[in-house]
């Protein structure tokens, strides 16, 4: 395993863009819960915070296509920074409203303008990983490296929250995050690696970004993905409570983000003799088999087991997605195309999370993880029926 790590690790430079990549995007691992909690409290309505962080996500999935054009256009440094500042600025706003007891409407607004800010630098580290790693067989095992640093940030930017709430306030939360963003954003593209390497597209010899075929397969399946995580993020906690022990929530929340750490670590460090696409195919089939226990399981340990089990597939599966997307794009559109895939990823976890709210009420504590499967069940169908019309294409 570590010999695989170590070809990334000695790359001049890797090692800072990696982590100064994971403190930027921290904030996606908090704000979501910063947003809810602040809103609640200065609302006293669960449904109005709830909206704002609905809002929250979709403008950020909304804009980050255009985010990413505007990157591929004007390079990493000037739209990065300027994204992470304004987005400081709306959450700033959004917490002195708050406090001067703004009408709902406001807050979701400002919420909204703040999601749609997020800088986009998780695209960002992927279009700059094609660009840097020719050879694919390490850029697969940075993607998967990638992968393990996005379920870091979902493990820790809540335990970020929970200690400044209880330290300060939802407030104090919220603005830690947006000073978290500016300086990881400002780090990151101060990186020699990310400020030396990308190309700006021209813009009149840019292809249409949908135009590429991979993409337009791989979207839906993206969405599907995202929804199969949103069921599973709201059936954890619900089971837990059907269990009797609200602790638990983060406990099987957790496993379930190491399981997939785990799984992301062991995928990127094996040599794979197995083509791309039939990986990938293999990966969305083994990701409804993994989270099918789930929905027999009625204890804790029963669902401990079961979490950790159905996080294996998630980043190798999001490891191969990446991979073959990007093979697929052409200089100048990489960073676009990966927001793409985020945006559709995003809005498949909210409409998953919405869904599985619902699913409780007509099938009890086992519908989130049937929705679940099903989800994951037909983004497996598409990877199988695009299999054929796929041709090889140059790495």
């Amino acid at each position: 395993m570590i010999a695989k790590y170590r070809s990334l690790l000695v790359v001049p430079g890797f090692t800072r863009v990696l982590g100064t990549a994971l403190l930027g995007r921290l904030p996606q691992g908090m704000s979501s819960l910063a947003v809810l909690l602040l809103v609640r409290g200065a609302t006293h309505s669960y449904s109005a915070a709830g909206v704002a962080v609905g809002a929250y996500a979709f403008a950020g999935a909304a804009l980050a296509p255009v985010q990413g054009r505007l990157v591929d256009r004007h390079g990493r440094a000037r739209v990065l920074a300027s994204c992470a500042l304004a987005q400081a600025a709306a959450l700033v706003a959004l917490v002195l409203s708050a406090r001067a007891g703004a009408a709902a409407a406001l807050l979701v607004a400002l919420a909204a303008l703040s999601g749609g800010l997020i800088p986009a630098i998780a695209p960002s580290v992927r279009a700059l990983l094609r660009e840097l790693l020719s050879d694919p067989e390490v850029r697969e095992t940075a993607y998967a490296l990638e992968s393990v640093v996005q379920e870091l940030i979902w493990i820790t930017g809540p335990l970020l929250v929970a200690l400044a709430i209880a330290l300060v306030s939802p407030s104090g939360a919220l603005l830690l995050s947006a000073a978290i963003g500016i300086a990881g954003t400002l780090l990151f593209i101060s990186s020699p690696l990310a400020r030396g390497a990308g190309r700006r597209g021209e813009r009149h010899r840019r292809p249409a970004v949908l135009a590429v075929p991979e993409l337009r397969r791989l979207l839906p399946a993206m969405a599907l993905m995202g929804a199969s995580l949103g069921a599973i993020e709201v059936g954890l906690p619900s089971l837990a409570l059907y269990a009797g022990s609200r602790p638990s929530s983060g406990l099987l929340l957790a496993l379930w983000s190491v399981g997939s750490l785990a799984g992301g670590l062991w995928y990127g460090s094996r040599s794979w003799r197995v083509p791309l696409h039939r990986r990938y195919r293999g990966l969305m089939a083994s990701a409804v088999v993994a989270t099918a226990p789930l929905i027999a399981a009625r204890t804790i340990p029963e669902a401990a087991l079961a979490g950790l089990l159905a996080g294996v597939t998630i980043a190798p599966a999001f490891s191969c997605a990446y991979a073959l997307l990007g093979r697929a794009v052409t200089p100048g559109i990489e960073t676009e195309a990966f927001t793409w895939a985020t945006a559709a990823l995003i809005v498949g976890v909210a409409a998953g999370s919405a869904l599985a709210g619902a699913s409780i009420d007509a099938a009890g504590v086992s519908g989130p993880f049937v929705l679940a499967c099903g989800a994951s069940a037909l983004a497996a169908a598409m990877a199988m029926r695009g299999a054929g019309q796929r041709r090889p294409q140059a790495a």
